[in-house]
C-alpha cells in the first residue's frame, strides 16, 4: 500500500481536478491510502470511494501567527498585483510554512502531487523528494524572455521533478530551461488517464433529452469560448440542437447572446453534470471551441465513447486527433470555419477507432506518475 497525496488549488468543477479525483479514485480502488488536499474551500464533486479530504488550514494558523497574517494580506492585496505573475515568490515561504505544519499532524506520504499552476505557485519550495508537480496547460513563464521574467522562471522551475500532460506544454518549458541553463530533476509529458470500462459503463446511463444533438462540455469560462461555438452554430443553421454541459462565470453573457441570436429552443444550457458520458454516447458529434488547452481529456472520453470530435487548433490536438481524425481541426477563434466543419459533420462525420485511446489506461498512466514521485 502506498500513502499519496493529491493537491489542488479546489475541487469546484473544472478539469485539473476532475482528472485530480479519478486518478485519486483509481488509487484507492487499487487499496492505496489516499488523501485530497484543497488550498482553499470548494467542493462541487462527491467523493465516492475511500479516501481522506482536507482543506489546507490557512486562517487557523495565520490567526495563531498574526505577523505572517499581516506579510500574508499585503502580498495577497499589493505585491502579487505591483509584480505581475510573481505569487510565488511571496506566497512559496507561507504556503511551505502552512502545509509543513499540516504534514505534521499526518502520517508520512511516500507520494505528494501537487497538480496544476497555482498550486504549484504556493507549493514550489517544498523540498520533499517525493513531491512531484503536474502542469496542465501552457506556462506563461516559458514564453516570457527578459531578465524579470527569465528570474522567476528560475525560482519557480529550478530542480522541480515535473510532468505536463502533453509535448505542448512541455517543449516550451525544456526548452527555456536549457536557454538558461536551469536544472530540473526531471520534466516529462505525462498524458492524461482515460478509463474507457468505466466510462462506457456510466455512458449507460438515461438523459433528460429526447432526439438528436450536438455536445459541447466545459466550464462557461471566456478559455473555452462557447461564445465563438454559439456564433458558428448560428452560421450553420442546422435543424440539430446543441447542448452545452458546464458553469462557470460567462453564463449570463452567453445567456444573453442565445437570446440574441433567438436560439432560445436550439442552444441548450443544461449546467454541469457529473456524468457527461451518458451525454457524450448519445450526442452526433462533439465540439470543442477553447482557444488553449493543456491536453484536453474531455476529447479522449468523448473518442473513448465513438464520437466524432470537431476541436479547434488549441493547443495539443494534433497529438490526440491523429491520422484521419485530424480533419476535424479547425483554426480557433474562427466561427466561420467551425460552422463549415459542423456542417460538414452533420453529413460526414469521422467516427474514431475502437483502440484509439488504449494508450491511456490508468494502469500504465498512474505507474508512470508513481514511479517519477518514488525516484
Amino acid at each position: 500500500m502506498v500513502r499519496i497525496l493529491f493537491v489542488t488549488h479546489n475541487f469546484k468543477g473544472g478539469g485539473i481536478q476532475k482528472i485530480t479525483l479519478d486518478t485519486a479514485r483509481y488509487h484507492a480502488q487499487q487499496g492505496n491510502d489516499v488523501t485530497l488536499l484543497a488550498l482553499e474551500e470548494g467542493l462541487d464533486f462527491q467523493l465516492d470511494f475511500p479516501c481522506t479530504y482536507h482543506v489546507l488550514p490557512i486562517k487557523e494558523f495565520l490567526f495563531k501567527h498574526p505577523f505572517i497574517g499581516l506579510y500574508f494580506l499585503f502580498y495577497k492585496i499589493f505585491l502579487r498585483k505591483i509584480f505581475p505573475q510573481s505569487e510565488h515568490l511571496w506566497a512559496g515561504a507561507v504556503y511551505k510554512k502552512i502545509f509543513m505544519a499540516y504534514q505534521k499532524t499526518q502520517q508520512p506520504f511516500d507520494a505528494i502531487f501537487v497538480n496544476g499552476a497555482r498550486s504549484m505557485n504556493r507549493l514550489h519550495s517544498l523540498n520533499l523528494s517525493q513531491v512531484v508537480y503536474s502542469l496542465h496547460l501552457p506556462h506563461v513563464l516559458a514564453k516570457k524572455n527578459n531578465l524579470y521574467y527569465n528570474f522567476l522562471f528560475k525560482k519557480l522551475f529550478l530542480n522541480k521533478k515535473i510532468f505536463t500532460v502533453s509535448d505542448f506544454i512541455k517543449d516550451p518549458i525544456l526548452n527555456k530551461s536549457v536557454q538558461l541553463s536551469i536544472p530540473l530533476k526531471c520534466l516529462e509529458t505525462i498524458y492524461n488517464p482515460c478509463d474507457k470500462k468505466a466510462l462506457l459503463e456510466k455512458s449507460k446511463d438515461e438523459i433528460n433529452f429526447d432526439g438528436k444533438f450536438i455536445l459541447a462540455v466545459g466550464r462557461l469560462s471566456h478559455q473555452k469560448r462557447f461564445d465563438v461555438l454559439i456564433d458558428a452554430y448560428h452560421l450553420a443553421d442546422i435543424d440539430l440542437p446543441l447542448i452545452i454541459l458546464g458553469e462557470g462565470n460567462q453564463r449570463k453573457m452567453l445567456e444573453k447572446k442565445i437570446e440574441q441570436l433567438n436560439l432560445n429552443q436550439k442552444v441548450l444550457l443544461k449546467g454541469f453534470d457529473n456524468n457527461p458520458f451518458k451525454w457524450m454516447n448519445r450526442c452526433e458529434f462533439f465540439v470543442l471551441s477553447s482557444d488553449l488547452e493543456g491536453f484536453v481529456l474531455v476529447i479522449n472520453e468523448a473518442l473513448a465513447c465513438g464520437v466524432p470530435v470537431i476541436a479547434t487548433d488549441c493547443g495539443p490536438i494534433t497529438e490526440i486527433l491523429t491520422g484521419e481524425l485530424q480533419q476535424g481541426i479547425v483554426p480557433k477563434q474562427d466561427p466561420i470555419a467551425l460552422a463549415n466543419k459542423i456542417k460538414q459533420f452533420v453529413h460526414t462525420p469521422i467516427y474514431p477507432s475502437e483502440n484509439i485511446i488504449d494508450k491511456l489506461s490508468f494502469s500504465h498512466i498512474t505507474n508512470l506518475q508513481l514511479k517519477l514521485a518514488l525516484q
